[in-house]
């Protein structure tokens, strides 16, 4: 996938997109279709989507990018809360001169597109909330272990919890390569603002078209979480795709292809 940098607030933003390759200052052209603009989780990075990018493309305009200390983007702190990273998205998008995108989020990233579509709604077109939550469930156990390998007191823990049992080990360890791009004190510091946000009270006020995608091996953001967030959204739609965890985008990726392209089309 072609990859470009845009400045964002000082950040030097990494960002991937289909279709041709343009000069430095010019952006790829997003008019094809819809454009559609990928916001990865906790500790992750825009090319975890790649497959996603990928399957999207023939019909419509898909980008994706690093946040500022993940990936391949500059910076060696992460933001401090989604209401930061979805100021930051509303800058970059408007680096982009684009028209509205359609906001497919996974994980803290669906968090942070719930945030965006309540205070900058003008940026969005509709929503794709991937194994995500208005209010996550993060154990004090979970937090503790990252924060012990931030300190480096211990290793990180290259468990299997995020994919379905049913997930190839292969998968499982290409999710990882991607998550180790990350420093784990960024990691540890996107699970502290995953913790702090609670979108339960205003999902009612989103007026935006909306998909919900669950795994339905999901352990870290359930089935029961997504059913919420498609009861308290008007008009929202669930798929739950079966033999996926939390990484569906690359356990599943067709499967949520297809479940997206008919969204689209709808």
């Amino acid at each position: 996938m072609p990859t470009k940098y845009v400045d964002v607030d000082g950040y030097a933003v990494n960002y991937f997109h289909t279709g041709r390759t343009t000069v430095p200052s010019t952006v790829p052209d997003v008019t094809k279709g819809k454009f559609l603009l990928y916001i990865h989780g906790a500790g992750s990075n825009g090319h975890f989507a790649h497959k996603l990018l990928d399957g999207l493309s023939a019909k419509h305009s898909p980008i994706s990018f690093d946040f500022p200390g993940h990936g391949r983007s500059s910076g060696t702190e992460s933001l401090k809360s989604v209401a930061a990273y979805s100021d930051f998205v509303y800058a970059l998008w408007k680096k982009l001169g684009a028209r509205p995108a359609v906001l497919i989020g996974h994980s803290m990233g669906g968090a942070i597109s719930m945030d965006l579509a309540l205070r900058h709604a003008d940026m969005v077109d509709s929503l794709i909330l991937t194994c995500t939550a208005a209010k996550f469930n993060i154990p004090d156990d979970r937090l503790k272990i990252w924060e012990q390998v931030m300190k480096g007191r211990a290793g990180q823990p290259f468990t299997k919890d995020s994919c379905s049992p049913a997930t190839p080990m292969n998968i499982v360890q290409e999710g990882w390569g991607e998550q180790i791009k990350t420093d784990p004190r960024v990691r540890y510091f996107d699970l502290v603002a995953c913790r702090e946000v609670n979108l339960t009270g205003q999902l009612g006020q989103i007026r935006k078209p909306t998909l919900v995608l669950a795994g339905q091996d999901d352990v870290a953001t359930t089935v029961a979480q997504s059913e919420h967030i498609r009861d308290a959204i008007p008009g929202a739609k669930l798929v739950v795709v079966p033999q996926a965890g939390h990484w569906l985008p690359i356990e599943k990726p067709q499967e949520a292809v297809d479940a997206m392209t008919a969204f689209l089309g709808s």
